[in-house]
């Protein structure tokens, strides 16, 4: 897409936006005007509320200290203007003087990420001489330092900031696609319109996960998608994914991405036109399967409407369909599902075989998160769990019953004890028991654990069946002119407990907690979405008191000697 209609679309997409902005600034020692448009659009395309504002030339310290309540700091560094013409000048320097520019650069990045730190998210690129490389045989003085610099900058950083790999987006494009030698010559404009294009592309990800829209669930076909043919044509001894094999290898290599994928903490799940008996038997004995039956958390294996069968994954493991992708190999399944369900990604397995291990490989980035935690590396296992727990409910006629059956243990954690990346995850990801939607990064955790008028809270639970990791998380706020009174600014559980109790459970030691901190009056507030309305009552059912109503928002009070949850709860403290 060229400039001008980027441009075009930008602006009809900002009549559209809804909902509080997302401040970015962007700020470089070079000139980066043309960065705005681009990323504004690829942001707002996915309902991003994005304002872009473009910090002044080479004033990076200054500006950081600008923007550094903005919800994100983009930051251009380029080596080849630490000192003008340096791109020039590097073999004519001495050692003193490149030691110089190297220690002063250094300073000035402990200076950036010390200004920086309580910014929810940072992205800095990475130092990159490759628009004027000279030789490849050899590494001259500017590249060296670049590497230097690197080095420095991974070990300076914290858990709000990324490092973006300007070199491979360079690559990606192609380097006369994405250098303007003119214009840098001219006003110090490195960059073209189509590199910020793509640079705002492969950025997409960090800002859709810090804003809750990284993707949770990749459902798969079986037959041309697994592996290569038709299974209930060619039989279990006819298709092909053996890693030996020009027809298998392409599959094979796709399944090996596949369950590094899993591992990580992407759900599996199959949704395919087959003999149930017949795709069980090649997941549990096929000797070239890299994926087994136990990598997937649910099946969809049967002769329905594949639209149907995905509508009851969504429903059964309790998931938003703007959480799915789907991997299929027909243009007509593909079609289906986007036309019946839009909020599905669909993928579309290329014609080209030899595609098909960088196609999935890319699948990669619709579930970035900005770190890994323990109950995402052991995600699948935790939804078998539940599954095992759904088949036991069917042996008992009341909810009761059951509930009471799964010896349900709760452990509260509070302030410091509340795990940093989890916490910020969670409200990153969760959406249906979510009463007011904020949007945390680690460095919003750290910082309200370390300011004495914040109350964190989080909860581990646990049953007969195993372990649901952390699934719990409060955040309450103290008021400064009346000590007596909170509020509480976010409370979420992961959609694994829901229907457990362990909100309320949880809810009364929250309140146990607060009494003796001397707090007499919470206040609550609950904030509508389109995937929050299963908790708009809750507060009503607890007893708060309603101040204020509308459509879009409801204000509660609850006076804490008052307080007393009417019912039974089949959740435990832990000892």
């Amino acid at each position: 897409m060229k400039l001008i209609e980027i441009l075009e679309r930008n602006r009809q997409l900002q009549k559209l936006m809804k909902g509080p902005k997302y401040n970015i600034a962007v700020i470089s020692n070079i000139t980066i005007n043309q960065c705005k448009e681009p990323l504004e659009f690829t942001l707002r395309q996915e309902g991003i509320n994005a304002e872009v504002s473009i910090g002044d030339y080479d004033n990076i310290i200054q500006d950081c200290k600008r923007y550094s309540k903005y919800n994100a700091v983009i930051v251009f560094w380029e080596a080849i203007n630490l000192i003008d013409g340096f791109q020039n000048k590097a073999l004519t320097l001495t050692a003193p003087q490149l030691s110089e520019i190297h220690q002063k650069t250094k300073t000035e990045i402990k200076l950036l990420t010390s200004i920086l730190t309580l910014t929810p998210l940072v992205l800095i690129n990475r130092f990159s001489n490759l628009a004027f490389l000279p030789n490849v045989l050899a590494i001259d003085p500017l590249t060296e330092l670049c590497s230097r610099l690197n080095e420095f900058l991974a070990s300076s950083i914290g858990s709000n900031t990324l490092l973006i790999d300007t070199s491979a987006i360079i690559a990606k494009t192609g380097i006369h696609k994405s250098i303007d030698y003119r214009q840098y010559q001219n006003s110090k404009a490195l960059y073209t319109a189509q590199f910020f294009t793509v640079f705002a592309d492969a950025l997409k990800p960090a800002f859709m996960a810090v804003n809750g829209r990284a993707k949770k669930i990749l459902v798969l076909d079986c037959d041309n998608t697994l592996w290569a043919g038709i299974l209930g044509e060619d039989g279990d001894n006819g298709i092909g994914m053996a890693y030996d094999s020009p027809r298998g290898k392409p599959f094979h290599e796709a399944q090996t991405i596949l369950r590094g994928f899993q591992q990580q903490g992407v759900i599996l799940a199959i949704c395919s036109k087959n003999n149930l008996s017949e795709v069980e038997a090649v997941l549990t004995n096929h000797p070239d399967m890299v994926l087994q039956y136990q990598d997937f958390v649910a099946f969809k294996i049967n002769w329905s409407d594949k639209t149907e069968n995905l509508q009851q994954l969504a429903t059964e493991l309790n998931l938003g369909l703007d959480s799915f992708v789907f991997l299929d190999d027909s243009e007509f399944e593909i079609g289906l599902v986007q036309a019946k369900l839009p909020q599905i990604e669909c993928i579309l397995v290329p014609a080209n075989r030899s595609e098909y291990p960088n196609r999935v490989r890319a699948l990669g980035l619709l579930f970035f998160t900005p770190s890994k935690t323990s109950e995402d590396i052991n995600k699948t296992k935790l939804y078998l769990q539940n599954t095992a727990r759904e088949d036991q409910a069917t042996q008992f006629t009341t909810t009761s019953e059951y509930l009471e059956s799964l010896q349900l243990k709760l452990t509260p954690l509070w302030r410091s004890q509340v795990p940093v990346a989890r916490a910020a995850q969670m409200s990153q990801k969760t959406n249906q028991f979510n009463l007011t939607t904020p949007r945390y990064t680690e460095a919003d955790i750290s910082r309200m654990q370390h300011l004495p008028e914040y109350i964190l809270g989080a909860f581990t639970l646990k049953d007969r069946f195993g372990e649901y990791g952390v699934s719990g998380f409060i955040v309450i706020k103290q008021q400064e002119h009346d000590i007596t009174v909170a509020q509480i600014e976010c409370f979420l559980i992961s959609c694994r407990v829901i229907g457990r109790q362990a909100e309320y459970c949880f809810l009364q030691q929250v309140i146990s907690l607060l009494e003796v901190q001397g707090i007499r009056t919470l206040h609550a507030k609950y904030l509508a979405t389109p995937k929050n309305i299963q908790v708009a009552d809750f507060y009503d059912n607890l007893g708060f008191t309603v101040l204020s109503r509308t459509p879009q928002e409801t204000n509660y009070e609850l006076s804490l000697e008052n307080y007393k949850f009417q019912g039974d709860i089949f959740v435990e403290l832990a000892h």
